[in-house]
């Protein structure tokens, strides 16, 4: 049954449903009807059969006292009127036969029932008795053939079928009104939520058209719709702002892709074309070269110093010095050259169709352009570069060879002086070598220690009296035989083994002096170099203290020795080190005076004891009038802020008698000694029978 309503609409199901309720209940009313009108029908007709006999016995009474059998038939006789009665019987006493009339000629059997009222072959009957005076004179037998009330039963039937046809057809009628009453409100929802859902428009609404539960029904659709017209614009407003985060996001990425893109073939510093970039151009122009001919030549060049300005200066300067020398380098160049920045403050230029001589017009530009002084967070800087340069095909046939030979060149440059070009020579390559090798036998020289401490006497300006010694790292290799410091300090600054040198000089040169000062009581003063790094990490202060400590030496008899880029501009922290090494009794020395920029007022505010003259201005004392001339102003300058003045590398009279005439405190050099071992200096000590101060 579900399933068949189901495929039905509302209107329909609900007309069937009133109309077979409704047929339902009139089927049942008309059988109700029916039955009872049968049985009533019934009831009547034996009551009828009653009446009348009731009657005919009354009439009979007389006939039957007087045994009057004729008057009896004429009373039965006149049953004749009464179309349904087919025969009457009347009996006399004892049941015998009185008196019969029958409707038909043709008589037929006798046959008396025993129940008072009953049917018997399709007649009915009904027995009364007939009494006088409370005496019962006979009975009296009437039989119906039920004819009449058959037609009387069909006319009731058919009037009852008549009633229930126009019954059904109001219930059609009532039934369509009533659906209608009940669909109309139902129907009209659901076109409403049709309409929603076809068109997405939640700002429709139900018509209320009853107040019944439908209405309510209404409603709460109305209500349902309210929630979800706001919902629909929250979402609407979150999907806004989520397309306007996407198309934002999608920007960022594809700014960022750019971006990537950019920095997978760009210094992100600089903006200059980096490694990658530099070597597909590289190889391009090679290719090109092979099939066409023509002149290309690989510039390798680095900033001369620059991780001392990075190291003291800050990460910032360097920075921005980098970025500075990008654009000084670029204004030096073609369009079509490629400048690249390899890493740190390395730079490669690829010139191509420029024959040796433009080449070295070209380096000779950039030279000029990077020496030029520039300010950077008021720190005035000089910067210098060296360049190496390698030429296609005599100096290499690929981009990695052109590359490596220029790079070994632009190291020339370096072991020359810094701050000049050099062409690639096939020499060059055993020097790259002997680099190599230098820094892996270096490694293994710190590992077994097998490194050395000479010290070179400090004399009092007479020169007569040693007041004390520095200590210098000296390194003969198994291999390699002896080696100047002049090559393998360059190299263990470049890979980072100079700290480590520095710590070990410092504890061995301490340990030694500080048994020659209890063998010979006397009180040697000795001076340890110490590399810019130290500072940069922070350590200084804490690895002097170690020393000190374990080896137990005086901090009043230790000096150190710092380069003179250390004490530039922009290093607080450098002077709370100092003030640091200080409060150990350590004395601070700048070594190599006048090969930097340092101020007076820098000088004025640190906590300084020693300045050093470097030995470049001592050797042209008698050569060149205006280096003895500033020779006499940083004795000056000195004693004026209670420095003391130690002059290094004299190796003549001449200039031993230039840096007494003027007041030099100390003096250091080959005219005196040169650097000694420490049994040397030992007995050096002992010869001269010194106690110094």
């Amino acid at each position: 049954m579900r399933r068949v309503l189901g495929r039905r609409s509302i209107s329909s199901t609900l007309r069937l449903v009133l109309l077979i309720t409704s047929c339902s209940a009139l089927i049942l009313a008309t059988i109700g009807f029916a039955l009872s009108e049968w049985a009533s029908a019934q009831s009547r007709l034996y009551e009828n059969l009653r009446t009348e006999a009731n009657i005919v016995g009354s009439n009979s009474v007389a006939a039957l006292m007087f045994k009057d059998v004729s008057s009896a038939e004429k009373t039965l006789a006149s049953l004749r009127s009464e179309s349904g009665i087919v025969e009457a019987v009347l009996l006399a006493e004892r049941g015998k036969l009185f008196a019969r009339y029958q409707r038909d000629a043709e008589p037929s059997e006798l046959h008396i029932p025993h129940a008072l009222q009953g049917k018997n072959g399709g007649l009915t009957y009904v027995m009364e008795s007939i009494e006088y005076d409370g005496e019962q004179l006979g009975k009296i037998l009437l039989w119906s053939d039920r004819s009449l009330w058959r037609e009387n039963l069909w006319f009731r039937t058919v009037t009852l079928l008549a009633l229930f046809v126009v019954s059904l057809m109001v219930a059609v009628i009532v039934s369509n009104s009533l659906q209608r009453v009940v669909t109309d409100p139902v129907l009209a929802l659901a076109s409403t939520a049709r309409k929603v859902r076809e068109n997405s428009d939640y700002g429709l609404r139900a018509t209320r058209l009853s107040d019944d539960e439908i209405g309510s029904l209404v409603d709460d659709f109305n209500g349902m719709l309210e929630q979800i017209q706001t919902r629909d614009k929250d979402l609407r407003k979150i999907q806004e702002t989520l397309e306007s985060k996407v198309s934002e996001r999608t920007h960022e990425l594809e700014n960022m892709a750019r971006k990537f893109e950019f920095l997978a073939y760009h210094d992100a510093l600089t903006g200059l074309s980096n490694r990658i970039t530099f070597d597909n151009r590289l190889i391009d122009s090679i290719s090109h070269l092979e099939r066409h001919g023509g002149y290309l030549a690989v510039i390798f060049l680095d900033l001369d110093r620059f991780k001392t300005i990075n190291d003291t200066l800050g990460h910032d300067v360097g920075d921005k010095l980098l970025i500075e020398m990008a654009g000084r380098l670029s204004s030096c160049l073609r369009e079509d050259d490629v400048l690249a920045r390899l890493g740190g403050d390395e730079f490669a230029v690829l010139l191509t169709d420029t024959p040796p001589a433009g080449v070295a017009e070209v380096a000779t530009k950039i030279i000029r352009a990077v020496s030029d002084e520039l300010m950077i967070e008021n720190n005035h800087l000089h910067v210098t570069t060296s360049i190496g340069i390698s030429i296609y095909p005599e100096d290499g046939e690929s981009g990695q060879a052109l590359i490596k030979n220029a790079d070994a060149a632009m190291y020339r440059s370096k072991d020359k002086g810094r701050n000049q070009f050099t062409f690639f020579t096939a020499e060059m390559n055993s020097e790259i070598k002997r680099r190599m090798e230098l820094e892996n036998r270096l490694r293994q020289a710190l590992q077994k220690q097998t490194l050395s401490v000479h010290y070179q006497p400090k004399f009092d300006r007479q020169g007569l009296r040693i007041e004390g010694v520095e200590a210098l790292v000296r390194w003969n290799d198994e291999y390699l035989g002896d080696v100047s410091p002049v090559e393998f300090i360059p190299v263990a600054e470049d890979c980072g083994l100079i700290d480590t040198i520095d710590v070990w000089v410092l504890r061995k040169a301490c340990a030694d002096i500080q048994q020659l000062n209890n063998s010979l009581g006397t009180s040697l003063r000795l001076s340890v170099n110490v590399s810019p790094v130290h500072f940069i990490r922070n350590r200084v202060v804490a690895e002097v203290q170690s020393v000190l400590t374990t080896v137990g030496f005086p901090g009043e008899l230790l000096e150190l020795e710092i380069t003179e880029s250390i004490i530039g501009p922009g290093v607080e922290d450098i002077y709370q080190q100092l003030v640091d090494i200080h409060t150990l009794g350590v004395q601070i020395s700048i070594d190599d005076f006048g090969t930097g920029y340092s101020s007076l007022s820098r000088l004025k505010e640190l906590p300084l004891d020693t300045l050093k003259i470097d030995r470049s201005f001592i050797g042209d004392v008698g050569k060149d009038r205006s280096d003895e001339i500033l020779v006499r102003t940083i004795i000056s300058m000195a004693h004026n802020l209670n420095l003391k003045v130690v002059a290094e590398g004299v190796e003549t009279d001449n200039q031993h008698d230039f840096v007494q005439r003027y007041g030099c405190d100390q003096v250091q050099g080959f005219l005196f000694s040169r650097p000694l071992d420490i049994d040397q200096l030992l007995d050096r000590v002992k010869s001269l029978n010194v106690v110094a101060t």
